[in-house]
């Protein structure tokens, strides 16, 4: 995953394998599908918690030959200096204006051809009460 942008300002683009993204934060990635045409587990988890929740979802390539194997991926570590060194190896990037010129006219949205839509849904279960 490249991060591209964080809380909407434009970053220096770094590859992650994995983020830490907390509670409230926003991050923009670019996800280069360049792996054999099969299905693959996205798990997101929780950190910093006595109790470790863990969620997955699948990534499927459209002509995709095989379904996932083997068990999801593992839970966070606890590693506190893994966690703080990629927050800091976050960089603003300063050569990114605004918003960029617009030739395509794409902000008249009304007139956008949607090609593609990914809708991410989840549901909101109730631990210990809340």
């Amino acid at each position: 995953m490249m991060v591209v942008e964080v809380e909407g300002t434009h970053t220096v683009q770094n590859t992650y394998d994995s983020l830490d993204i907390h509670l409230g934060q926003s991050y923009s990635v670019l996800l280069t599908a360049d792996q054999p045409a099969q299905d693959y587990y996205i798990a997101v988890s929780t950190r910093f918690t006595s109790q470790v929740l863990t969620a997955t979802s699948t990534l499927r390539y459209s002509n995709s030959a095989g379904s996932v194997s083997g068990p999801p991926p593992g839970g966070p570590t606890i590693e506190i200096d893994w966690s703080f060194n990629q927050a800091r190896s976050l960089r603003r990037n300063l050569s990114a204006s605004g918003p960029r010129p617009n030739p395509q006219g794409s902000y008249h949205y009304g007139l956008i051809n949607t090609t593609r839509t990914i809708r991410l849904a989840n549901s909101a279960p109730i631990i210990n009460g809340k």
